[in-house]
C-alpha cells in the first residue's frame, strides 16, 4: 500500500488489497466490518455508505482491454474521512496511477487537490475518472463511421457481423456501468457535510453533467450500431437471395437437359434414334432449350 500526505491529509492506494491488509485498516480507522466485507467480495454494486466519521462508496469505472477489444469494468473502493483518503482496487488503473504520479512529483498540483480537504479530492478523483470515458466514447464513435464507410461505400461488400456485435457489447457495457454511477453521484450531494460541504455540490453536478453526455452519446451510439446491424442483415439476406436465384436457375435450366440425355440414354428404340443426324438435332434442340430458358429469365429480370 502506497501512502502520500499533505497537509495532514493522507491518500492511501493498494491495487492489490490483502485480507490482513484490510485488517489493518479497519483497526487503524475503526472501518465497519461489512464495508471490509465488500471490498473482499469481487462483484460489489456501486452505492455510498454514511457514517458519523467516514464515507464509503463503491463505483465502477469501464476502460478498454486492447488485447481482446472488450469494454470491461473496474470496481474502485474508497473510505474518506476528514484527514484520510484510501482507494482500494484490483490491478492498475492508468488514471490512479497517473494522478499519484503527478502528485508525487508536483507540490504544485498536491496543493491543487488535497488542500481543500477530502472531499474536493474526492471530486477531482472522479472527474479524472468520468472524464477519461469521454475518448472510450470517441473511439465507438469513430469505429461506427468506420464500419458504415465499410458497409456503404466500398465497391466490394465485406462480413462485418462480428465487429458490429462486439461494438455493440460495448456500448451495452458501458451503458450498464454508467446507469447507476448517475444516482451515486446524485447521492453524494446530499450526504454528511462534513466530508462534501454544500460549495462541492456545483462540482458534482458537473461530473453528473459529463455522464448525462456520455450517457445520450452512447445512447446515439447504440441507436446507429442497431441500424447498421439491420442494414448488414438486410445485405446477408440479399446476398443469399441471390445466391439462391442463380442456383435455381442453373437447376431449372439443367432439368430439361438432364431429362433429354437420360431419355436418349436409356438402352430401348426410340423414334429417330437411328437417323445420321440424330445426335446432332439432340444437341442443337438442347441448346435452344437453354437459350430459350435463359432469355426468359433475363426478360424477368431474374438474371
Amino acid at each position: 500500500m502506497r501512502s502520500l500526505t499533505y497537509k495532514g491529509i493522507t491518500w492511501l492506494d493498494d491495487p492489490n488489497p490483502q485480507e490482513k491488509d484490510l485488517l489493518e485498516l479497519q483497526k487503524k480507522f475503526d472501518f465497519h466490518e461489512l464495508d471490509i466485507e465488500d471490498c473482499l467480495s469481487e462483484h460489489e454494486r456501486p452505492k455510498v455508505e454514511e457514517y458519523d466519521e467516514y464515507l464509503f462508496l463503491v463505483f465502477h469505472i469501464p476502460y478498454l482491454n486492447k488485447r481482446t477489444g472488450r469494454m470491461v469494468k473496474e470496481e474502485v473502493n474508497i473510505f474518506l474521512g476528514q484527514d484520510f483518503f484510501v482507494t482500494l482496487h484490483r490491478g492498475k488503473i492508468a488514471v490512479l496511477d497517473t494522478l499519484w504520479r503527478e502528485l508525487k512529483e508536483s507540490e504544485d498540483k498536491r496543493s491543487e487537490y488535497m488542500e481543500h480537504g477530502t472531499g474536493f479530492f474526492l471530486y477531482e478523483l472522479m472527474n479524472h475518472f468520468f472524464e477519461g470515458i469521454f475518448p472510450m466514447v470517441d473511439t465507438i464513435t469513430k469505429e461506427i463511421r468506420r464500419m458504415e464507410e465499410e458497409l456503404f461505400e466500398q465497391e466490394e461488400q465485406v462480413d462485418i457481423l462480428r465487429d458490429i456485435m462486439t461494438l455493440k457489447r460495448n456500448i451495452i457495457t458501458m451503458r450498464s456501468i454508467l446507469l447507476p454511477q448517475r444516482t451515486l453521484i446524485g447521492a453524494l450531494e446530499h450526504k454528511n457535510r462534513k466530508f462534501v460541504s454544500k460549495e462541492l455540490s456545483l462540482y458534482f453536478d458537473d461530473i453528473l453533467d459529463a455522464i448525462e453526455r456520455q450517457w445520450s452519446l452512447l445512447d446515439t451510439a447504440k441507436e446507429m450500431v442497431d441500424s447498421l446491424q439491420d442494414t448488414h442483415e438486410s445485405w446477408l439476406t440479399h446476398k443469399t437471395n441471390a445466391i439462391v436465384r442463380i442456383l435455381t436457375v442453373f437447376s431449372v435450366t439443367m432439368l430439361p437437359l438432364t431429362f433429354l440425355t437420360g431419355l436418349f440414354g436409356m438402352n430401348v428404340l426410340l423414334p429417330y434414334q437411328q437417323h445420321p443426324l440424330a445426335f446432332t438435332g439432340l444437341i442443337v434442340g438442347m441448346i435452344l432449350i437453354l437459350s430459350g430458358l435463359l432469355g426468359y429469365f433475363a426478360k424477368k429480370g431474374w438474371l
